[in-house]
């Protein structure tokens, strides 16, 4: 009769893959309770390790995402700041206004009044020209060009995007695929001012003025240079554009300047027409300011639904990857136990010789 036998080498064999298999489950055991992590190898667990990067990758942008906010709202604020400002302002101009055209103020009264309408206009031109973060914040996409400019004749200019060029918005991405604009344009809030004037045949602005010796000249207004053409053949005519709280403040101005300079009937109507134009800039400014403080309430919800994500986010981690130290060290002592009884089985076995078999 055959009888099946281990051979002495395949005991041994078995024995020592029994002991490195005890030795590699406590070393691995001892790696975890020395970093906390469950998982230091893709190897540990490879479905729980991609979903430790895909973890790792959301939370990366979340970062991002609340940094874009962060300063995004930053940002909205301080915009809010300055057109509250610029609020503040227009109404008390338009409280000026409202008095010059009860018409009871004499030659002097008017003059102080045209004063003061001519430094509330400086203020809001700053205003239109405040920086936040080293950017014009009323620039439209031009945030490094200075977006308004009082000239000589009293225009006021606006060199930053226009409104009507979709190119003036700014946006920040807030979540994925989510974007939100943070910005308006200057001509939008606050408006501009040209008087009526000429353009050349390049389009180039061309005004009248009068030179020292009190002759009529005309001048390009961008660089002073004389125009040394024929005004009646070669330039055209230009009416004046006004609009927003700078074109109501530069006819405002102008109206009590043509009352000072003797037209009474012609100065006050144009003084009624800018009435309207005051309520309607006011307007203008409170739909900004409710647009953007819609998106400012939008941010705060952002920041909200991100840091639920991120904890979330950071739980799932957690409970993935994270040590619980209460049974890994009861895991990490039996398996030093079996480690160290291994080790002895099989320093028993390997001394043994043919004499131990015989009886």
């Amino acid at each position: 009769m055959n009888a099946n036998r281990i051979s002495t080498a395949t005991r041994y064999a078995q024995l020592v893959e029994d002991m490195k298999r005890n030795e590699f489950n406590f070393n691995k055991l001892t790696a975890q309770l020395s970093s906390g992590k469950k998982i230091t190898t893709i190897t540990d667990d490879p479905i729980n390790s991609v979903n430790i990067i895909n973890a790792n990758r959301q939370l990366g942008k979340i970062d991002t995402y609340a940094q874009n906010v962060g300063m995004a709202t930053s940002e909205l604020s301080a915009l809010d700041d300055f057109m509250e400002l610029a609020g503040s302002y227009l109404q008390k101009a338009w409280d000026k206004a409202v008095q010059a055209n009860n018409q009871t103020y004499n030659g002097s009264s008017l003059a102080a009044l045209k004063t003061e309408i001519d430094e509330i206009t400086k203020t809001m031109v700053d205003l239109g020209n405040s920086e936040y973060n080293d950017n014009y914040i009323f620039a439209g996409a031009n945030t490094k060009l200075i977006p308004f400019e009082i000239k000589e004749n009293g225009d006021i200019f606006y060199y930053g995007t226009p409104q009507d060029n979709p190119d003036y918005i700014r946006r920040t991405e807030v979540a994925d695929g989510v974007f939100e604009v943070i910005n308006t344009t200057g001509d939008r809030v606050f408006g501009y001012y040209k008087e009526a004037g000429f353009v050349d045949a390049n389009g180039d602005r061309v005004i009248k003025d009068v030179d020292d010796d009190g002759n009529t000249i005309y001048k390009y207004q961008e660089t002073g240079a004389l125009f040394t053409g024929d005004p009646a053949t070669e330039l055209t005519a230009t009416d004046e554009e006004a609009e927003g709280v700078m074109g109501a403040l530069r006819k405002l101005s102008n109206s009590i300047q043509r009352v000072l300079d003797g037209d009474t009937a012609g100065g006050y109507d144009e003084m009624f027409s800018t009435l309207d134009m005051f309520s309607d800039a006011y307007t203008g400014i409170l739909n900004q300011q409710t647009k953007f403080g819609g998106v400012y309430n939008r941010m705060e919800m952002s920041t909200s639904t991100l840091e639920t994500t991120s904890d979330s986010l950071n739980s799932l981690l957690t409970e993935i990857s994270s040590v619980d130290y209460a049974s890994a060290i009861t895991e990490w002592m039996n398996a030093q136990y079996a480690y160290q009884a291994s080790m002895q089985i099989t320093a028993a076995s390997m001394n043994l010789s043919l004499l131990n078999y015989m009886s």
